[in-house]
């Protein structure tokens, strides 16, 4: 390990997939906070391990271009986003560099294609957002907003340049009232901008239930289609590039009119109805009864009678399942939480689909559920990053994989007996 604490003239090279600079000093990894490739460092050791140090800047000797005024007044404090430090164009180039390269260093990467990465608007692109809402145990002061870094406690937020117009507004104006109802017991005030307007869910509601909610359920227009969806449930928060996302998940697919499909993880139906346009049948499963109901209604209104829908824990045995049992997919597409897919993943291949496409927020548990694919026949064709969360550490991706084709081997004996 190294005595030194404290390290001069550093040149940060690179960035990690958390947000901190990257240097090698001695040969050694040096992960540090708060840093931008270019920049050059004085820096303080804060934690010593045997492959790598931690540490953060003590003197900025030479700031790197690549470095940008943060345009959030609570950007030193909040812990929503980590890399308003960085211009948009190189957290974007790092992001796609740093998924490329682990994921294909990983997997068998014979056949890959990488394929551009997706972007839109860095600002004012987030349609939904949870808040805090409770007083302080500290200072006693009613607090709406995010958690600090690293902690906890609440950071009061007024305006967030991140959320769309309508959802700055709306809490703008439901502020004064939402603060009122804070208690010592911490409460989730969700918002979200729909296309019927914008709509605030209280968890542990009280009665500011009148002021706040009405019975109107939210949704969004996509292909042609409304969705609905809970005012508490999931919904992707990037719209532009949750459009853009749908449409490279058809074109991946490579769907034709005779294809039964099988969309895994499928919420309120975001892929399954848009891919419903496209093929003979498609099954959604999903394990909230919340949110099949809204999947299967949601088929209804839009008149999708090749659409069926089933609730089921897809972490659980799922062979004995209707939906699974003797039966055959075309294609399947697969967009888990965090937590990946690995159950389901040991046994897609009983379900003989040629094409299967994968969508996930953990590039981590993306590539474990790849490598127990690839024990199946299945190689990657396709990866590529979208970039769902500007200025966070955080990014959507996806891949598509196919069967490989099994050949023969030719019997070389002269003789056969």
């Amino acid at each position: 390990m190294r005595s030194k604490t404290t390290l001069h003239n550093i040149e940060v090279t690179g960035l990690s997939d958390d947000g901190r600079g990257i240097a090698k000093v001695d040969e050694k990894t040096v992960f540090i906070e708060q840093s931008v490739p270019g920049d050059k460092v004085d820096i303080q050791v804060i934690e010593q391990h045997e492959n790598y140090d931690c540490a953060h800047v003590i003197n900025l000797l030479s700031a790197s271009d690549k470095r940008s005024v943060p345009f959030c007044q609570y950007s030193q404090s909040c812990g929503g986003c980590q890399l308003q430090h960085i211009d948009i164009n190189t957290q974007r180039h790092w992001k796609n560099r740093n998924f490329i390269t682990r994921l294909t260093k990983s997997v068998n990467n014979q056949f890959t294609q990488i394929q551009p990465p997706i972007f839109g608007a860095d600002k004012g692109y987030r349609r939904r957002a949870r808040f805090g809402l409770a007083i302080s145990k500290k200072d006693k002061q009613a607090r709406l907003g995010f958690r600090q870094k690293q902690s906890n406690d609440l950071i009061d937020i007024e305006q967030c340049p991140v959320l769309s117009d309508a959802l700055n507004q709306t809490l703008k104006q439901q502020r004064e009232h939402l603060i009122s109802t804070a208690s010592r017991s911490e409460r989730e005030v969700n918002l979200v901008e729909a296309d019927n307007g914008c709509f605030i869910h209280i968890d542990k509601l009280n009665d500011c239930h009148e002021k706040c909610e009405s019975a109107e359920k939210p949704f969004y227009e996509i292909d042609h289609l409304k969705l609905a969806f809970p005012r508490d449930g999931f919904v992707q928060v990037n719209a532009e590039i949750n459009q853009k996302m749908i449409k490279q998940a058809i074109d991946w697919l490579e769907l034709k009119k005779h294809h039964s499909v099988l969309d895994l993880f499928c919420g309120v139906g975001n892929f399954t109805l848009p891919l419903a346009q496209h093929c003979k049948t498609i099954i959604g499963i999903e394990g909230l009864s919340e949110l099949v109901n809204t999947a299967k209604s949601n088929a209804q209104t839009n008149h999708l009678i090749n659409s069926t829908f089933y609730k089921a824990n897809l972490f659980d045995e799922c062979r004995e399942s209707s939906w699974f049992r003797k039966q055959k997919y075309d294609r399947i597409l697969l967009d888990p939480g965090r937590q990946g897919a690995f159950e389901i993943s040991k046994i897609l291949h009983l379900l003989k689909p040629k094409v299967i496409v994968y969508v996930s927020c953990n590039a981590a548990t993306l590539i474990r559920d790849i490598k127990e694919l690839e024990k199946q026949g299945y190689l990657l064709h396709k990866a590529c990053l979208m970039d769902m969360f500007p200025h966070t550490t955080h990014a959507e991706v996806m891949v598509q994989l196919k069967k490989v084709k099994q050949t023969k081997k030719r019997d070389n004996r002269v003789f056969k007996f």
